[in-house]
């Protein structure tokens, strides 16, 4: 019987892959039999990545790439093709936090926050849609957050950052379906990941248990977003498109 969720013989590139929510998606789309192109500024941190994907069965190729020098996207690509053949799916991962009030925004720091959160999303997507770069038909998945349509202080440059890849989604779902192309967002609650070490300096112990009241089912983990990332570029998919899935562990059903 066909397993619709096997993805042996397909190719994707997965960004933002050396940690978090990125090493987990390439374990689990590895798992499933596909060959992965793993993207990060980090490579050290990619090797890590394969080094820790215990059942990988495809092909993986560690690509150090700065996805905030959007001009280089496409030469990477491109050149991922022509030494291995089209693709069947993007799945971007990549991402920075930025808690700052309102006073305190910058824009150079806002604009970078776009550039890895946003702009590289609309450009890999753009290269990916090309029939020189995709396989006859295609799944683009993108990693938004709940704060995409949650409220939250000190946070108006990320939730704009991440909002914009909802409208991008829908847009682009519609678009693209000509090409057979599905494209979908997951926006995830809060999730153990370096991410959320990084920042987590900024706040005391009640801010963390406040946190974690917010969500029902408690905080999240990597493979939560993994599984659902495996789901939606698979063929068990193949109906869904221009949707946002909310995996919050509860957050926004309050």
């Amino acid at each position: 019987m066909n397993n619709p969720f096997s993805l042996k013989g397909k190719r994707y590139i997965i960004t933002g892959a050396a940690s978090g929510i990125g090493r987990a998606a390439a374990s689990a789309v590895s798992e499933a039999g596909a060959d992965l192109e793993l993207v990060d500024i980090n490579m050290d941190g990619l090797i890590d990545t394969i080094n820790t994907m215990k059942d990988k069965k495809g092909r993986i190729s560690p690509i150090c790439l700065d996805l905030a020098k959007t001009e280089n996207i496409k030469i990477c690509i491109e050149d991922i093709v022509r030494q291995r053949g089209k693709l069947s799916g993007l799945v971007h991962c990549a991402g920075i936090p930025y808690i700052s009030p309102l006073r305190s925004i910058s824009a150079e720091q806002l604009e970078k926050v776009f550039r890895i959160n946003t702009t590289a999303a609309l450009e890999l997507s753009k290269i990916f849609s090309k029939s020189a770069i995709c396989e006859t038909s295609g799944s683009i998945v993108l990693i938004s957050s709940v704060y995409a349509s949650v409220g939250s202080s000190c946070n108006a440059g990320y939730a704009a950052s991440k909002a914009a890849l909802h409208g991008l989604t829908r847009s682009l779902a519609i678009e693209l379906a000509p090409k057979k192309i599905r494209v979908n967002c997951i926006a995830p609650g809060f999730i153990d990941t370096r991410m959320k070490e990084s920042i987590a300096h900024l706040f005391d112990e009640e801010h963390d248990a406040i946190l974690r009241s917010l969500h029902p089912l408690g905080l999240g983990e990597p493979e939560d977003i993994a599984y659902a990332v495996q789901y939606l570029i698979s063929d068990a998919a193949k109906w869904v498109t221009g949707a946002i899935l909310n995996i919050d562990g509860g957050f926004t059903a309050q």
